[in-house]
């Protein structure tokens, strides 16, 4: 009995299973043909597509014509091909190193010959102002590796706005270093890949060479270049710090005195590189950490924002209690020295040098002496305080006192424009121990944008140290002050120019990290022309440094990858890993072998990453002459056109790749050819390796072409509806058949096909053996109009798979979409037993027919009203289907945060805190507000006036911009979230039910064998359900959501401290100045002057 109850039960489920599966159904009006009837559907266009495509491409025959030269196989040895590249490297760095020693010693003995000279005004002193070229002008003429026009017998000097031009130290320090003109032109004689040599002086002027004008801003009187605010001088001009910054928010801030207090906060982050921690905390009657962070965290761009941020929201209240900031500091400290010396999980947290305490405040005459013998005695964190504001009411005593006392240093700043200039004076108090130690260090700086135009770059850095006595030549007591920071610069390009691109093939790549596991180098670093957009946009601050878990696809095994690359190791790994296609759209998966070495002297590692497919490949050799193989080069072959890669074939070609025609590399080998000796047999003038690669190709690619022409010569309906064919090698030939078709592009069409490795049907191909089509990216999912404007032929390739995975040529073809469209449309009409039934076909547009690609890509589809949005992601068009395709497992989704983005901004509303604009309020305006804000009102007229008479209205309004910056920009550094959608694995054919309150609807879904298509077929929408959209492009998420820098900040990366001995204190350190004099002290009548007119202002209220 128990057997018949289970039978009854099981057998209605079968039934059900049985009319869903076999048979048409049905839930909103609609017949829907079955899943099995899809799957039929499916399998009958695959075989369809392969008969036809293996005829047509001739991809057997191909395969055939490689294999019978019996080439034999080598392997591509990683290891070996990045030692090279470390060596490479490593000899440029060197090459470096000795220039920038050249300018060290040079700028040492002049200074110390110089002989200062009080009475010098700027016309006594010849140079050429890079932003004004008036004084002294120049004949520039341009260069190609600076990218801009130069003169290379001159220097140029750059002095920031906010330094008067004829200030006796600028005057005095451009005239002690005219002479390094002299090693500026030795060096570049001798090294002529040398890029941008320069210095920045500790006085703020900066001098760079070859001359040039200056770029960063199309107005000059605006230009905010500091070259003492780069993280590269910075980097150079101390050693790491922990920095801990307290900001007074008692009520006597209330008003511009905050706000310039946030301008002077900004600022002093700005001033903290990688290798620096930081924190901040807010002090009155209490004292709190301004944001999430419990501790110390890395001084990166996104943490520094972060507090940014919270800065921003302070409000002022309360009594200044300075015991409460000063312990909630000094218990910071004593917290994060446990953490740095158990490591935080060995991860090597913090900068285990300098410890910092910066106080922002409006003055006091607090006695601390007590907190600071409980904390600090001796002497192990110094303090530095910044009066801010010009009330003369509070007194600064007490504050002076806690700097002086604490090896510090005191500063006053009385408006905005004295920000940028003021916030920098703790700097060189923390470089004079490395000064008294008279040691010096070369670093390396992390990438950043060049302001001169050469793209992405690292900087090599000396310092420049005051080797006269103190204070004065006759003095015995060694000085301990520096004088500049020597640098010069590597671009990006510069190391991509080493590695062995064509020995590593289209999808090998290499890559560079430094002790930070930043990438120096890395194919998804923002090229040139990426970061070109994002200016164009309004994004001019320099791109946050990427770290490379951020880059590709984070997993365990490329997380140890990381640290022992940080840890200098020499290795090789494989593991399987998802690989980003080039256009952030497709996803691989793919055996990559990584191997990695590092750069001796340097923090810096190299790896090179090779695919599985490109461990091997052929050594080819010629079996003919050189003569007869370069005849099947250049020898034309009717209705047949050959392009071949702009690559660096010939000495000729070298810097010009990208930008070389067919011809050009033609005429070129034939050169080579022609000059080779007699008995000689290896070309000198052109990469032989490469040349006989390309001939090999020529020769057996044109057998290729033949075997296109004889198939369609025989059949002609093999090639119904294929636009062309073409051909693409690993040596860099493309043919393509008929020549009618290339005939028509334009010299741009031509170019851009014109590399193999640079086209996604190429690239693709390479990692499946799978015809993988794809139809011409539409990114909005607009619809685009289908005539001859709009051309929306497929492309499909196959890579041609050989011994040992060696792919070594790619077949294509390009697809008429109508002939396309026929066909597989033609296809569902055909049930079982063959029996036609359009009604429940794909020729029936009531039912939703779509063929999509493995990136969820519409190719093709059955609706005529849909055919523009061909090449669009299909969640646009269908959202809903997209969700449940993913629910299913038709298709996976992988995201990335993309930490390169911009991001466009909206000027914030009146309710901010901080400045709007560059207008400046009318008397009238300032005085008329409610009695309520006569306070704020008093605050904002003050700073004003003292901006006016101090600083001039020029630098008033600059500060002011700057200001604004920070509040609100054109465009931001932000965080995109990219995805990319994948099939799902093992799931041939699946199914579902969209539930939506009143309908559903019922889909399928099957795979089209030996494709990376997908047929999709669904019922119409309900009217009273509406699409969701589901996008694939990046964007920025939502607020609350993306990654969550509060829970990075408890989970850091490992990393490794500099390896530069510390210097921190040194017995020999003068302490005796310790403060700053205030700037009205030059100004005696005007601050007279200035206090009149504020005692009659407030006479006539």
């Amino acid at each position: 009995m128990a057997v018949l109850r289970t039978i009854s039960d099981v057998l209605p489920v079968l039934f059900l299973i049985v009319v869903f599966g076999f048979f048409s159904a049905s839930s909103n009006g609609v017949r829907l043909p079955s899943q099995a009837l899809v799957a039929k559907w499916s399998q009958d266009i695959s075989k369809e597509l392969k008969t036809k495509l293996d005829a047509a491409t001739g991809v057997q025959q191909v395969k055939m014509l490689y294999e019978e030269q019996n080439f034999p196989a080598v392997y591509v040895n990683g290891s070996v091909l990045v030692q090279k590249v470390a060596n490479k490297w490593q000899e440029m760095l060197q090459d470096k190193m000795v220039a920038v020693e050249n300018i060290v010693l040079k700028l040492e003995d002049a200074y110390k010959k110089h002989k200062r000279n009080y009475s010098i005004v700027e016309d006594d002193v010849q140079y050429y102002n890079a932003k004004n070229a008036s004084k002294m002008p120049l004949n520039l003429t341009y260069l190609d590796n600076f990218k801009s026009e130069v003169n290379t017998n001159y220097s140029a000097v750059q002095i920031p706005t906010d330094i008067w031009v004829g200030d006796n130290k600028i005057l005095n320090g451009i005239e002690a270093t005219n002479s390094i003109d002299e090693v500026f032109r030795e060096n570049y004689q001798k090294d002529p890949q040398l890029l941008w040599q320069y210095f920045g002086s500790a006085d703020g002027f900066y001098r760079s060479y070859p001359a040039a004008k200056w770029m960063t801003t199309e107005k000059p009187e605006q230009d905010q270049y500091d070259v003492r605010r780069r993280g590269w001088y910075i980097q150079a001009a101390s050693s790491p710090k922990n920095v801990m910054i307290l900001v007074d928010t008692s009520g006597s801030t209330f008003g511009m005195t905050l706000e310039i207090t946030k301008v002077s906060v900004y600022k002093a982050l700005d001033t903290l590189g990688n290798d620096d921690f930081v924190n901040v905390a807010w002090f009155n009657s209490s004292a709190e950490l301004v944001s999430c962070f419990e501790t110390f965290v890395q001084a990166n761009l996104r943490n520094k924002n972060l507090l940014k941020d919270k800065v921003k929201e302070l409000t002022s209240s309360g009594i200044a209690l300075f015991d409460k900031g000063l312990k909630k500091a000094f218990e910071a400290f004593k917290e994060f020295e446990d953490i740095e010396a158990a490591g935080r999980d060995q991860q090597n947290q913090g900068a285990m040098c300098h410890n910092v305490i910066l106080i922002f405040t409006d003055g006091g005459e607090a006695d601390e002496r007590a907190t600071f013998e409980e904390y600090n005695v001796p002497v192990k964190i110094r303090v530095f305080v910044f009066k801010v504001g010009t009330d003369s009411m509070v007194p600064a005593d007490g504050v002076r006192e806690m700097a002086c006392m604490n090896q510090g240093y005191f500063s006053n700043i009385q408006s905005f424009g004295a920000v940028r200039l003021t916030t920098l004076d703790y700097v060189p108090v923390l470089s004079r121990p490395m000064v008294l130690s008279g040691k010096k260090h070369f670093q390396w700086s992390d990438i950043y944008l060049d302001v001169l135009g050469l793209g992405m770059m690292t900087t090599l850095t000396r310092p420049v140290y005051n080797t006269t006595g103190e204070n004065n030549v006759n003095s015995t007591k060694q000085n301990q002050q520096m004088l500049a920071v020597v640098g010069t610069d590597i671009t990006t390009k510069n190391m991509e120019d080493t590695v062995p691109q064509r020995k590593i093939g289209p999808e090998g790549y290499a890559f560079g990290i430094n002790s930070n596991g930043y990438i120096l180098l890395h194919p998804r670093l923002k090229a040139e022309a990426e970061i070109e957009a994002i200016l164009e946009l309004g994004y001019l601050t320099e791109p946050p440094n990427v770290d490379f878990l951020e880059v590709e696809y984070e997993i365990p095994e490329k997380t140890k990858l990381r640290i022992e690359m940080i840890d200098q190791e020499t290795n090789q790994t494989t593991m399987r890993t998802p690989i980003m296609s080039s256009d952030e759209r497709y996803l691989e998966f793919v055996n990559m072998t990584y191997s990695y070495t590092f750069i001796t002297n340097t923090t810096f590692s190299v790896a090179i990453a090779q695919p599985q497919f490109g461990l091997w490949e052929w050594s080819i050799t010629s079996k003919g002459s050189l003569l007869e193989d370069f005849g099947n080069l250049i020898d034309e072959q009717d209705d047949v056109t050959l392009l071949i890669a702009p690559w660096e074939f010939c000495d000729c070609h070298v810097g010009q790749e990208g930008r070389i025609t067919t011809e050009n590399i033609t005429n070129s080998i034939q050169e080579a050819i022609a000059a080779l000796q007699q008995l000689s047999t290896v070309l000198e003038i052109c990469d032989d390796y490469m040349v006989r690669k390309l001939l090999v190709d020529a020769n057996i690619t044109r057998h290729v072409a033949d075997y296109w022409k004889k198939v369609k010569q025989n059949d002609p309906t093999k090639f119904d509806g294929i636009i062309f064919n073409a051909v693409a090698t690993h040596g860099g030939v493309t043919r393509i058949y008929p020549s009618s078709v290339p005939e028509e592009w334009t010299a741009e069409e031509i170019a851009a096909f014109q590399d193999p490795w640079d086209q996604q049907y190429y690239r693709r191909a390479l990692y499946t053996d799978k015809y993988v089509f794809a139809a011409p990216y539409n990114s909005d999912g607009v619809m685009l109009p289908v005539n001859e404007s709009y051309w929306t032929s497929l492309m499909v390739s196959k890579a041609v798979h050989m011994t040992k995975d060696i792919i070594h040529a790619v077949v294509a073809a390009s697809l008429d979409p109508d002939v396309f469209n026929d066909m597989w449309i033609g296809k569902t009409k055909k049930g079982f037993n063959d029996m036609e039934d359009e009604k429940l076909s794909c020729v029936n547009e009531s039912i939703q027919c779509y063929i999509l690609d493995d990136g969820g890509f519409i190719v093709a589809t059955n609706q005529e009203d849909r055919q523009g949005n061909v090449g669009s992601f299909f969640g646009i068009i269908d959202g809903d289907l997209m969700l449940d395709l993913k629910n299913k497992t038709v298709y996976n989704l992988m995201t990335m945060n993309d930490f390169q983005a911009a991001c466009p901004r909206q000027s914030a509303g009146a309710g901010s805190s901080g400045p709007r604009s560059t207008s400046v309020p009318t008397l009238s305006d300032v005085v008329n507000f409610n009695t309520w804000a006569v306070t704020a009102a008093w605050s904002f007229l003050r700073h004003f006036l003292y901006d006016i008479f101090f600083l001039g209205v020029s630098d008033f309004s600059t500060s002011y911009v700057e200001a604004e910056d920070i509040e609100a920009s054109k465009n931001v550094s932000c965080i995109k979230i990219v995805k990319q959608y994948y099939h799902g694995d093992g799931i041939r054919d699946s199914s579902g039910l969209i539930d939506c309150t009143s309908c559903s609807r019922l889909w399928r879904a099957s795979h089209i064998d030996a494709t990376n298509l997908l047929l999709v077929v669904t019922e119409s929408g309900c009217d009273a359900c509406p699409n969701k959209v589901v996008t694939q492009v990046a964007e920025e998420p939502p607020p609350g959501e993306g990654p969550d820098p509060c829970e990075a900040a408890k989970h850091p990366r490992y990393r490794e401290r500099p390896s530069e001995h510390c210097y921190d204190f040194d017995e020999n350190e003068s302490f005796d100045d310790c403060s700053s004099a205030s700037i009205l002290r030059s100004h005696l009548y005007r601050l007279l002057a200035l206090q009149l007119l504020l005692l009659i202002l407030t006479r006539l209220m």
